[in-house]
């Protein structure tokens, strides 16, 4: 009876001393990684920040304050820049149901299928450079768009799409959908695998039409592919417009066509002015941890419903 009273008041003390082990070694295997991740992240975030409070050219640097957040957003500019990033945010749905169209599709083994998979995905493994090359390229007033319209006697249509705002936004969509239709529709398609068939069978038996299906059954049991394509995208219009913008309209015409950040790039290697430019990046990198953390915590609440 003493040596088991004495075994069963040492276990606490041995599953604690276990815990710390655990602890101690879980601590010791991140030192590495910490190591890497503190000076090539963190290290560059602060002097970003603390930059974004100064008057600075890459060389000298003088503190000036919240003057710089001040004429971001007295002069209305922040609101000038975010606007683009907002039309490309609200085109989202736009291509998150076209994807999934797609997908639907080539799930349903149409006619050609395995072409057409083929056809939409070859976009998604070229640069975004080449996208917009080419996007730029067919838009250009001798570019493919035009030269067709002239000679399908459509000429009074052809137009200098490049040179103003919402055309060169249109552009600019259309090489955004082209790049993304490929990657999303293998998302959705691989959301659609998992499915359950006999759901769609039943729904067929109950005479719901394809487009009922699509909607009331297909996009409510991909809400994980759906949440997933969403947070990626909402991303990528705030922080990955930079080389497709770049590339087709050089943020023109005017500041029409301008992302946050391609403002962050003229402004630092342009106008020279880091400071202002730190202090856009600053505010981008709040914007996008807002939004992270949103879809994070609407994706856990989903995850326990």
């Amino acid at each position: 009876m003493t040596a088991s009273a004495g075994t069963i008041g040492t276990t606490p003390r041995r599953r604690s001393s276990r815990r710390r082990r655990q602890a101690l070694i879980g601590i010791v295997s991140i030192v590495p990684a910490l190591a890497l991740v503190l000076p090539i992240t963190w290290y560059p975030l602060g002097v970003a920040v603390y930059h974004s409070f100064t008057k600075w050219n890459g060389i000298r640097s003088e503190w000036i304050g919240f003057d710089n957040y001040v004429r971001i957003f007295s002069s209305g500019e922040i609101f000038e820049f975010l606007r683009t990033n907002l039309v490309f945010f609200l085109s989202i749905p736009i291509i998150l149901v076209l994807c999934m169209v797609v997908a639907v599709l080539l799930h349903e083994k149409v006619p050609g299928w395995r072409l057409f998979r083929s056809v939409y995905y070859i976009p998604t493994i070229l640069s975004v450079v080449v996208v917009g090359f080419l996007a730029r390229a067919i838009f250009l007033p001798d570019g493919v768009v035009n030269e067709v319209l002239r000679g399908i006697g459509l000429g009074d249509f052809a137009i200098s799409w490049l040179e103003t705002v919402p055309t060169a936004l249109a552009v600019l969509l259309l090489a955004y959908f082209w790049q993304t239709l490929g990657q999303g529709s293998m998302i959705f398609l691989a959301g659609l695998s998992a499915m359950p068939p006999e759901v769609s069978e039943a729904a067929k038996l109950d005479g719901a039409g394809w487009w009922r299906r699509l909607f009331s059954i297909v996009l409510p049991l991909q809400r994980p592919a759906v949440s997933y394509f969403f947070v990626t995208n909402v991303i990528y219009v705030f922080i990955g417009l930079f080389a497709l913008v770049y590339t087709v309209t050089g943020g023109g015409p005017g500041r029409g066509t301008t992302p946050i950040d391609f403002a962050i790039y003229q402004a630092a290697f342009q106008t020279g002015e880091l400071g202002y430019a730190a202090a856009l990046s600053v505010i981008l990198m709040l914007i996008v941890g807002v939004i992270a953390w949103f879809n994070v915590m609407r994706l856990e609440r989903g995850a326990l419903d």
